[in-house]
């Protein structure tokens, strides 16, 4: 059976889907890595730099505390650029362009490779969603939908 170029492929809007559904949660772990560094920098400012543990009252370790805390914004706005970057990957999933799935397909792989190398019950899960992806991605690169001309 032919497939029309004017029709978007189940494969696009999958696509489109899984691209909103990671959208949410790249945004919503960036937002809370940024509370994170936020209560690390809270913690820090109403402790001093001194934590007491049982009695005992350990000093130095603001130092991994503002580590901590400049890690987790710095983590934090890398996922909130991500769900950015994201959001355009859902509209050129969408709107049948065809970098989107491409794009889609290296993000696939480096989750495939990821969840390999720590392979344990979130690794067999991102592992399954990453193949999924790359599998709809490869098909709207394949789709006349995506390689038809503007």
């Amino acid at each position: 059976m032919a497939e029309s170029s004017s029709v978007r492929p189940w494969q696009g809007t999958a696509l489109g889907v899984l691209d909103i559904i990671y959208t949410v949660l790249l945004f919503l772990g960036g937002l809370a890595f940024l509370a994170f560094q936020g209560l690390i920098s809270g913690f820090l400012g109403a402790t001093g730099g001194a934590v007491d543990v049982n009695g005992v009252k350990i000093e130095g370790v603001q130092g991994v505390l503002g580590m901590l805390a400049g890690l987790g914004m710095v983590l934090g706005v890398v996922l909130l650029g991500l769900g950015i970057l994201h959001i355009f990957m859902t509209r050129g999933a969408f709107k049948g362009q065809k970098w989107s799935p491409i794009l889609s397909i290296v993000f696939a792989a480096l989750t495939v490779v990821g969840s390999l190398s720590n392979f344990d019950s979130n690794g067999a899960l991102n592992l399954v969603a990453g193949l999924f992806t790359l599998y709809v991605a490869v098909m709207c690169v394949k789709s006349p939908y995506y390689n038809r001309a503007k």
